[in-house]
């Protein structure tokens, strides 16, 4: 993110202190926001996006997966949490065909006992 935020200002021919001066915020946050040492808020990201002209998607993409690293970088149980938490995030696509299936299987031996009634019935 950090590179996409000084390209993007570089790009539009803009220094750090006009950026804060059309942002309101301090020439100082803008550097250390594209140095890596600190995160934008979301409603910065947001001014960013509409100054420069670059997706919000993309940037917000960005900058979720910098907080997300930044908060389990170091933890030796960090991965495995970012794996628990996205099985949480993520509907399991296996689970609604298996429910299909079962009942399918369901209704089938139900017809399969109604028949072999029937036919004990009319034997």
């Amino acid at each position: 993110m950090k590179s996409l935020l000084r390209n993007a200002r570089e790009n539009k021919g803009l220094g750090t202190r006009e950026v804060a001066k059309l942002l309101k915020i301090d020439a100082a946050l803008v550097s250390k926001f594209e140095s890596g040492q600190r995160n934008p808020t979301k409603k910065q990201l947001q001014q960013f996006a509409e100054l420069y002209t670059i997706n919000l998607d993309e940037l917000t993409l960005l900058w979720l997966k910098e907080k997300i690293l930044r908060t389990i970088d170091g933890e030796p149980l960090g991965v495995k949490a970012l794996e628990a938490a996205q099985q949480e995030l993520q509907p399991n696509p296996i689970k609604p065909q298996a429910t299909a299936i079962d009942a399918l299987f369901e209704e089938m031996n139900a017809l399969k006992t109604k028949i072999e009634s029937l036919r004990d019935g009319h034997s």
